[in-house]
């Protein structure tokens, strides 16, 4: 996986419906057919036919099946995107926890203890809009709202992906592009988040409509703030 800096300035050029943000992300992109490319992959159809293995009948089974292969493939790749980048700077203190559950949820577990949840979007206006637009500014997903209690925190740290690469075309895109844009502490959900119903609008089979906390990433960390965040945990960088 290459990953490359990029930052965006929401004014540049200016325009009256942005942000006056600047994020600074860190682009991801994965070459189909690769060695790391084939193990996401394969990594992903295990997990797949787990969450789906109380399908009522074939065709119902089938059509899950297809849909969490997709879900899968994505949330693993942004898993390992993360990974890679706290890698790259803390020497190979993160690592993924084992599947427990039929969720498309992904964690991290940081060698001290610390856990950090995962999630990634797939904007179709494109990663420069969903970061800047301030009427349809994308969301940092938390936990569920009604688990938000201070000095009881469930993860420490809570990860934003958006993909470039749209979800139809995750399997089948010679490359797969995404950006891990930032996220939001602990803290931050109880402190700046507001609670707000979500509703998986691809996938019918599991169309459950659940309350969260979020945090609007115009309000969240970007990617070198989440990396100071978990310096402030207690990890010494790598390199200065």
């Amino acid at each position: 996986m290459i990953l490359t800096p990029v930052t965006i300035n929401c004014q540049v050029p200016p325009n009256a419906r942005y942000s006056a943000r600047t994020f600074n992300i860190i682009q991801c992109s994965l070459i189909r057919g690769t060695p790391e490319y084939n193990s996401i992959l394969e990594r992903s159809e295990q997990l797949a036919r787990l969450v789906c293995a109380g399908a009522a009948n074939n065709a119902q089974f089938e059509r899950n099946l297809q849909r969490r292969r997709i879900d899968s493939f994505g949330g693993l790749c942004a898993e390992s995107g993360w990974e890679q980048y706290i890698n790259s700077t803390f020497n190979n203190i993160a690592s993924p926890t084992p599947f427990t559950s039929a969720s498309v949820q992904i964690d991290i577990q940081l060698n001290q203890g610390h856990r950090v949840e995962v999630r990634s979007s797939f904007p179709r206006n494109g990663v420069r809009f969903a970061l800047c637009n301030t009427n349809a500014n994308f969301k940092n997903i938390g936990p569920y709202s009604n688990s938000i209690k201070p000095g009881e925190v469930q993860k420490n740290l809570y990860l934003a992906v958006l993909f470039d690469t749209q979800k139809d075309n995750l399997l089948t895109s010679e490359t797969v592009t995404f950006s891990l844009v930032g996220g939001s502490t602990w803290d931050m959900m109880v402190e700046r988040g507001v609670n707000e119903t979500l509703t998986p609008w691809d996938d019918d089979s599991f169309a459950v409509r659940s309350t969260y906390r979020v945090v609007y990433l115009n309000n969240a960390l970007d990617a070198p703030q989440v990396i100071n965040a978990i310096e402030q945990l207690g990890y010494q960088r790598r390199y200065r």
